[in-house]
C-alpha cells in the first residue's frame, strides 16, 4: 500500500484495502503510520533547485554537482534535522555515525553526496531550504531568484 489519503469519507475504501492485505496474506505483519497529509514539493520546485546548482556552478567556476552537495552540507542537513520524517532520521543517524558535524568541508561534500537528503524534503522544508540558498547566494553576489 502505497501513500493513500485518509479522509472520513475515504475511512470505508482505506479498511477494504487493509482487509485485502490481509486476505492475500493471512500471516502477514505491516507497518501502518498515520501522519498528517502534506502534499510532496514539486517537480517545479525541483526543477528550480537544479537550475539555481548550473546558475551558482557557472558564476564560480565549478561543478553543478560539487554545489548540489554544497548546499546539502550548508542548508539540506538543517531542514533535515528540524524534520518528522522517518527517513530523514535514518540520514541523520547515518551522519551522526560518519562523525559528520567534526569532519573537514571536503569530506563532509563526500559523505553528503552518496545520501538523500533534498528528495526528502515536503513542500514546507523544502521552501526553507531554496530560502536559505537564495538569501545566501545572493548575498554573495550570485543572483538567483524563485522565478526564472
Amino acid at each position: 500500500m502505497k501513500d493513500f489519503l485518509l479522509t472520513l469519507t475515504s475511512l470505508k475504501e482505506c479498511k477494504l484495502t487493509l482487509n485485502e492485505m490481509f486476505n492475500d496474506n493471512p500471516k502477514g505483519k505491516f507497518r501502518l503510520s498515520v501522519i498528517k497529509w502534506t502534499k510532496k514539493r514539486g517537480i517545479n520546485a525541483n526543477g528550480l533547485q537544479h537550475l539555481w546548482y548550473t546558475q551558482i556552478a557557472n558564476s564560480l567556476g565549478y561543478q553543478s554537482e560539487y554545489i548540489k552537495d554544497a548546499n546539502k552540507v550548508m542548508f539540506g542537513v538543517d531542514v533535515l534535522l528540524g524534520s518528522n520524517s522517518p527517513m530523514a532520521e535514518r540520514v541523520i543517524r547515518t551522519l551522526e555515525m560518519a562523525d559528520f558535524w567534526s569532519r573537514e568541508w571536503l569530506v563532509k561534500i563526500d559523505i553528503i553526496s552518496g545520501l538523500d537528503c533534498t528528495c526528502l524534503f515536503d513542500t514546507a522544508e523544502s521552501k526553507v531550504y531554496m530560502d536559505q540558498m537564495i538569501l545566501y547566494w545572493n548575498d554573495k553576489d550570485v543572483p538567483i531568484k524563485y522565478k526564472g
